[in-house]
């Protein structure tokens, strides 16, 4: 066989990487069977095993974020918590945002799928994970990544409990569309209540119109299950009741704010707005959860 065909079957036996299998062959005088045992002892293939076990911790890491204009957020899973607020694992959890944050060529949103050309300190992305997970011994995986930027809107991000400056287990970012955007971002840190409720409360929408249809019809049927000896003529004006109530407490415009709960976010933003004659308004908010 040609020296590409030994690679083709090691890779195939394996699943490790094509670098990994041309070592391990020149290592071995192209025999397949002593390769896969010095693959083995290096660690490789032990890592490529602890890629199919669970992962439910891990970090949201925000590359850039400070800058309210152009950043990337990156969902990055593992094992335990213990190796989330690992130096090793936050390391490669912001050189991966950095990395994804600065390629002009991948989509602005997607998985691990979206990542396959993808270099960290040029080092293909699957290489420096194989070296990752062997390294700490836990499965790591690459969930999601998003990156933000607008020409009309400023990015208000916040993270929750901190493992470093970037990286932690509760993000939220919120876009606020402007007709001014340099006053808008001297308003940033005013604004940052507004992703801090994002994370803090986790509202369903933005408001009454981004909450699915079948949401509101299961809350009604609810309520309906749940009301005993009432009139028929009272019935609806209790339903419209509970349902106002509903939707306060699960739109972000509608929820009472956490700094202030005498006033609703739809009014802070309000106000702001008023009192610095620009148009202020939210486009959009995610929550990220591990």
């Amino acid at each position: 066989m040609s020296s590409m065909e030994y690679i083709k079957k090691l890779r195939d036996t394996t699943g490790s990487g094509i670098v990994d299998c041309k070592k391990a062959l020149s290592e071995n005088n192209n025999d397949i069977d002593a390769a896969i045992k010095w693959l083995r002892e290096k660690g490789i293939l032990k890592a490529q095993k602890k890629q199919d076990r669970e992962t439910n911790e891990g970090v949201v890491s925000f590359y850039n974020n400070s800058s309210n204009t152009h950043f990337t957020v990156c969902k990055i899973k593992c094992e335990t918590d213990f190796v989330a607020k690992n130096e090793d694992f936050l390391g490669f959890a912001e050189s991966l945002s950095k990395a994804i944050h600065e390629n002009k060529i991948i989509n602005e949103h997607g998985n691990d799928e979206d990542l396959s050309d993808l270099k960290i300190n040029n080092k293909p992305l699957k290489e420096s994970l194989t070296d990752l997970i062997s390294k700490i011994g836990e499965n790591i995986q690459i969930v999601s990544y998003k990156k933000y930027s607008s020409e009309k809107s400023i990015f208000i991000s916040y993270l929750h409990n901190k493992y470093n400056s970037s990286c932690s287990k509760i993000g939220s970012v919120v876009e606020i569309s402007t007709d001014n955007k340099d006053i808008a971002l001297k308003l940033a840190d005013k604004l940052k209540v507004i992703a801090m409720q994002i994370s803090a409360m986790k509202p369903m929408g933005i408001d009454e119109s981004s909450i699915k249809q079948q949401v509101l019809q299961d809350e009604k049927d609810i309520i309906l299950k749940q009301m005993t000896n009432v009139p028929e003529d009272k019935k609806d004006q209790i339903i419209k009741g509970k349902l106002n109530k509903f939707l306060k407490e699960n739109t972000l415009l509608g929820q009472a704010l956490i700094t202030d709960p005498k006033m609703s976010v739809s009014s802070f933003l309000s106000e702001v707005s008023k009192s610095n004659n620009i148009s202020l308004n939210i486009a959009s908010m995610d929550l990220y959860t591990i």
